[in-house]
């Protein structure tokens, strides 16, 4: 009779949440004992996990542009529009009520896509949203 292999995957999802280094040894031991390649793997894994927690958090090389604070704000201009009042920000650009003056005088919302940003693949996008939004 052959033994069911070992779910790599929910026993390395389990063990990373076991906080006692002691108690996690006696899980993956009870659980991979009969399997020393499978251990071998989760540990690796769960010593990658453990060195690599929180680098989103802390990235090792900061964009000068993106932390640098928004130089618009109301009353600035930008072409035609003159900024009003910011309404929204993400995590691409920002979103203000704007007041067009020419061709036409009109209160328009304009995105601004933030400093560093602005890479051919993320124009792009803004421009389908441009278009989808005319229509």
């Amino acid at each position: 009779m052959t033994e069911k292999p070992i779910d790599e995957k929910s026993v390395f999802n389990i063990a990373r949440q076991i906080q006692s280094p002691d108690a996690r040894v006696d899980y993956l031991n009870q659980v991979c004992g009969r399997d020393p390649q499978a251990l071998a793997r989760i540990v690796a894994l769960l010593n990658e996990h453990v060195e690599t927690q929180g680098f989103l958090e802390n990235p090792a090389v900061r964009n000068p542009t993106l932390d640098q604070p928004p130089s618009e704000s109301a009353g600035s201009r930008i072409g035609p529009y003159k900024l009003l009042q910011r309404l929204g920000e993400g995590g691409m650009g920002t979103v203000w009520m704007a007041e067009q003056e020419k061709p036409v005088r009109r209160m328009v919302a304009l995105k601004l896509i933030k400093n560093g940003l602005d890479n051919r693949q993320i124009v792009a996008r803004f421009d389908a949203e441009r278009q989808a939004l005319a229509m």
